[in-house]
């Protein structure tokens, strides 16, 4: 049963929707996207996917343009903090652009944090998308503003062609659509590169229960960076975190996935606010199975709030879009996971 406490966080959540279920107008043909390279920069060898990436959006009736200094890289394939503020600061200033993506994940986006003129940034709204690395500036720029963001694909990742409907669709529906958005899960799933997709297994509940709250997270490798930082979201209202992890630490993965998401249990506020907990799907090369996942889950006591995991988001094609700072839901009523945006 809920506590006085738990109903009384909610309804504050309520009142305060118009703080953070802040969304943007309903996207339209011609409208600007504006790609910037926070992490890795312009890449030669991806150049076929980033034409696809522009005949697609430009074929749905988008206009698209590039920060001035995306092609400029240095040592570990990002450019200076200097040049990547520049681009991320005309996306801002430019009334044209009205959503702006990541060109790829990478490394160090949270380097261009303390740089960032967050005056700016408040008094021009407009989203940003993109995922892996760009983690920090999703979770900072909703902590810092107040406004939604999306976890979703990178500009290069929507040039790759293996089940791609899903994910343009799942994109499309929250920048053009207003109403609450029940998400499905995908039916196939690209496995392994280059190769046949395989069937998707329906998302495995964990634990039963209904929860409503504002989502956060992304990659957990990368969000636990704003750790001790003022660009951390605070855990102070009912929250759904949102969860996954890349295969960087090889055949440590899962333990790797343990300790972060302990870390992160252990932050003020979290376990008095967390009521729902979403795990993405991980890649074979991870070697997380979902005993794995399963086995962290109990030994991190979570009580009786809803887990699901294996949902289509993380570093796996294909996957949804989801609002950083944005009210969701997730219920596992009959057994039977679902996942809704709510209406903002």
């Amino acid at each position: 049963m809920e506590s006085v406490e738990y109903r009384g966080a909610i309804a504050k959540l309520w009142q305060n929707r118009g703080r953070i279920m802040n969304v943007y107008p309903s996207f339209r043909p011609g409208d600007e996207i504006r790609v910037v390279a926070p992490s890795t920069g312009w890449q030669r060898k991806r150049v076929d996917s980033y034409d696809r990436a522009t005949r697609l959006l430009e074929g749905l009736g988008f206009r698209v343009s590039f920060g001035r200094n995306i092609r400029d890289t240095e040592r570990f394939l990002t450019g200076s903090v200097a040049a990547r503020l520049e681009d991320f600061h005309d996306a801002y200033r430019d009334t044209t652009v009205k959503a702006i993506m990541a060109l790829h994940g990478g490394w160090s986006a949270n380097a261009v944090l303390p740089g960032i003129d967050w005056q700016l940034v408040a008094a021009n709204p407009k989203p940003l998308i993109g995922f892996s690395d760009v983690t920090v500036l999703l979770n900072a720029l909703y902590a810092q503003t107040g406004r939604v963001q999306y976890l979703g694909p990178n500009f290069a990742s929507l040039g790759h062609v293996a089940a791609r409907d899903y994910s343009l669709k799942s994109l499309m529906d929250i920048l053009t659509s207003t109403d609450e958005l029940q998400l499905r899960r995908s039916r196939t799933w690209e496995r392994e590169r280059g190769k046949a997709l395989a069937k998707t297994r329906p998302w495995k509940v964990l634990q039963k229960g209904t929860a409503e709250g504002v989502l956060l997270g992304g990659n957990l490798g990368t969000f636990y960076l704003l750790q001790g930082t003022p660009y951390q979201p605070q855990f102070d209202e009912p929250t759904i975190l949102a969860v996954e992890d890349d295969d960087e630490a090889g055949v440590y993965s899962a333990r790797e996935f343990e300790r972060r998401f302990a870390s992160l249990l252990q932050l003020p506020g979290m376990r008095q606010h967390l009521c729902g907990l979403l795990v993405g799907r991980f890649q074979p090369s991870s070697k997380v199975t979902m005993p794995d996942i399963i086995d962290i889950v109990r030994r991190a006591e979570l009580g009786t709030m809803p887990v699901i995991a294996d949902v289509d988001f993380g570093h796996t094609w294909p996957m949804l879009t989801l609002p950083i700072g944005g009210a969701v839901s997730i219920s596992t009523k009959n057994n039977q996971p679902q996942f809704n945006l709510l209406k903002y």
